[in-house]
Formats: C-alpha cells, structure tokens, sequence
C-alpha cells in the first residue's frame, strides 16, 4: 500500500536528480578507466531512495511526476552499466555508448557530388580514375585492404562496356556497408 508524502518531498527530489548526474558522471569515470572500482554502492543507494518515494501518494502530482521519470531514467542508465560491467567482466571491449557529435562537423557533401558521371566511351579511363581516388580516400579512412588499380579498371571496365556501347550515361558511386566495398552503377538515358 502506497504511503502519503513526506513534507520535504519538493526538497527531495532535486537532491535526488544532482545525486543520479553525479552517479552517471561516476560511472563515466570508472568506464574511462579513471576510476578503478565502479561506484555499486551509491547506485545501490540511489536505487533506495528513488524507488523508496516512486510509489507514494499526495497531490504534488507534478513531483511525483518528476520521481517517475527520475527512476525511468535510473532504471534506462542501470541497464546500460549492467551490460557494459558484464562486458568488461567477460573480456570484451566497451562499445561506445556516444555517437560523436555533429556540432562543428564539416558540412557533408551533396549527393550528386559522389557519384562521377560517364558519358562516353572515352571518358571511361579518367571517370574510372576518379572513382578509384574516392574509393582510395575512403578505403585508408576505414583502414582495409585496397585492389591494386589496374586490377580495379579492368574489372570495372568489363562490367559497364556493354552500357557505354548503348549510348547510355552512367554514374558510380563508390559505397562502403559491413566492411565491404561496392560500387554503385546507375544508368541514365
């Protein structure tokens, strides 16, 4: 049976939410390895006293509204270090949990800037030769294996003849997906 809430409940909560930052901070540091030990007790403790308020009744609803989504979140950030304190515990490696930020990064380049465009027969060597120096860059950037260049032309060259001799336009684009490389190849009249 849910209990009535105390009168420094309004007080409580703030507290509580300082309390999670400083444990999401302590987590950061232990997972960085600027920590040794992880801090299990003051999550322990935190756990305590969120869910200890969570089940209370009174009419300060938007404070218990506050509460539950403090032990929502608690209980999102608790799964997390769980998993990554069971793959530190079986050997493997800590998977980023933060994508890099986008703030500051270089504008990405237009969709129609990708992809080198073939007209004739004759443009083939140089239109190849361009879309072997974007699949070099992005090859080195990911650190696999690149095809020796000549290997790559005439690969290329048996594969798109046959739509060059219909007086088609193509353009390629150079793709990377699961650590394969492909070119895309899109014909236009």
């Amino acid at each position: 049976m849910s209990e009535e809430l105390p009168k420094e409940f309004p007080k409580l909560i703030p507290i509580l939410e300082n309390k999670f930052e400083n444990l999401k901070k302590a987590f950061e540091r232990f997972f960085m390895g600027l920590e040794r030990v992880p801090p299990l007790k003051e999550r322990d403790e935190l756990k305590r006293q969120i869910f200890s308020i969570v089940d209370k009744k009174g009419y300060q609803y938007h404070l218990l509204f506050r509460a539950k989504q403090l032990a929502i979140k608690f209980n999102t950030y608790n799964s997390m270090w769980e998993r990554t304190l069971k793959r530190i515990e079986e050997g493997k490696p800590i998977e980023k949990t933060r994508r890099p930020s986008k703030i500051g990064a270089p504008a990405k380049k237009a969709e129609e800037e990708e992809w080198v465009e073939i007209k004739k027969g004759e443009e083939l060597d140089e239109g190849l030769g361009k879309l072997y120096s974007r699949l070099r860059k992005e090859v080195e950037r990911r650190g696999l294996n690149i095809m020796d260049r000549n290997k790559f032309f005439e690969r290329m060259k048996a594969q798109i003849k046959n739509s060059l001799s219909s007086g088609k336009k193509l353009k390629l684009k150079v793709v990377i997906s699961s650590g394969k490389v492909k070119v895309k190849v899109r014909k236009e009249e």
